[in-house]
């Protein structure tokens, strides 16, 4: 009973072993936990910019050779390596630049446009499009039976109606018309717009919880100033030529969205004007290479073929019966909607002191 009255050395049972498994045993011992060292606390970003300050960027010489030149900032390497692959390297908004035509960068910028504006429409309608997802593919399965059935009607159409309202309601506010403002300006005028729709929705829904409990329709006041009630349809009136562009005459809009429909429709307008100054300088000088061709056709073959083969341009169509300008001030006669030009309003009415939307 030896170990009662305590551990006998002698009896050490690792005694016995051979030298080299006693070794081997050793080193198959877990070692003893070490702490880590603490994080070392990493600069701020100031700090990072203070200590590798970011060489400025190299402006290329057009005098110098493609092997002097810098290397652009699209390479990975600026240290030099692949220079001679690099040397040839153009930006592709250089390309564009020079080799597009003003009429295909308009076209380009409205599909731009067009594009900016339905992304913007649809997060805005984020709900109403996770509403209709839930009706045909969430609940249990009478309710997707019953969605099926009914193609979730309702939820579609309000879906639909909220993504078309959302588009006009950027249109109308100037959304992606500035090439000057910046991304956070935009978001400014994506969410007022989202504000204005939500307070067209608690209007109609005040109007027809006024119609089922025979009660009188709430006034109606101005979308894009609540403060003053809405412009008549006498006061929106709209020339012919901009009307006919609409989709249907603004009478026959419901009375709450009329404002819209006319404030989206002067927006548009002032942004063909606006790519009209683009086109004009190009349209010009097509219109003197035309008459340098006709007058030398004319000359070989004849005034009748020579304008048969290059008629005469067209009149300029830039000439319109009305001002956008006095337009804006007879409908909106407010502060919050002056005129201005369109670099410092846009149309959008979320116009500082500064001259930005704020």
């Amino acid at each position: 009973m030896g170990w009662f009255w305590g551990k006998n050395s002698q009896d050490d049972p690792a005694k016995a072993l051979d030298d080299d498994l006693k070794q081997f045993l050793k080193e198959q011992q877990p070692r003893p936990y070490v702490p880590a060292d603490p994080p070392v606390e990493q600069p701020k970003p100031q700090e990072k910019a203070e200590l590798n300050p970011k060489p400025p960027a190299a402006v290329a010489d057009p005098s110098l050779s493609p092997e002097d030149k810098p290397l652009p900032e699209a390479s990975l390497f600026q240290d030099g390596r692949y220079k001679h692959i690099w040397k040839s390297y153009v930006p592709q908004n250089d390309i564009a630049a020079a080799t597009s035509t003003p009429v295909e960068r308009v076209l380009s910028a409205r599909k731009e446009r067009n594009q900016s504006i339905h992304k913007a429409a649809l997060e805005n309608c984020a709900f109403e499009e996770e509403m209709q997802q839930i009706c045909f593919k969430g609940g249990n399965l009478s309710s997707r039976v019953r969605g099926r059935m009914t193609m979730c009607h309702e939820e579609t159409k309000a879906f639909n109606r909220c993504y078309q309202l959302q588009a006009k309601f950027l249109q109308a506010l100037g959304y992606m018309t500035s090439a000057t403002s910046s991304a956070e300006d935009e978001e400014k005028i994506q969410m007022h717009a989202d504000k204005l729709y939500h307070r067209m929705m608690d209007y109609e829904a005040e109007a027809e919880d006024a119609k089922r409990n025979d009660q009188p329709i709430p006034p109606l006041s101005s979308l894009f100033n609540p403060n003053r009630p809405a412009p008549t349809i006498e006061q929106m009136a709209l020339p012919k030529a901009m009307e006919d562009k609409m989709k249907k005459p603004l009478h026959d809009y419901p009375p709450h969205e009329r404002e819209l429909a006319a404030r989206a429709a002067l927006q548009e307008a002032r942004l063909t004007d606006l790519y009209a100054e683009d086109l004009f300088k190009y349209s010009v000088s097509m219109n003197e290479d035309r008459k340098a061709r006709q007058t030398w056709l004319t000359r070989i073959f004849g005034e009748p073929i020579g304008k048969f083969l290059i008629p005469d341009p067209p009149k300029d169509p830039n000439i319109k019966p009305y001002s956008l300008k006095e337009l804006e001030r007879e409908i909106w006669e407010d502060e919050n909607f002056s005129t201005t030009t369109p670099k410092e309003n846009n149309g959008s009415g979320l116009v500082t002191k500064t001259g930005k939307r704020g």
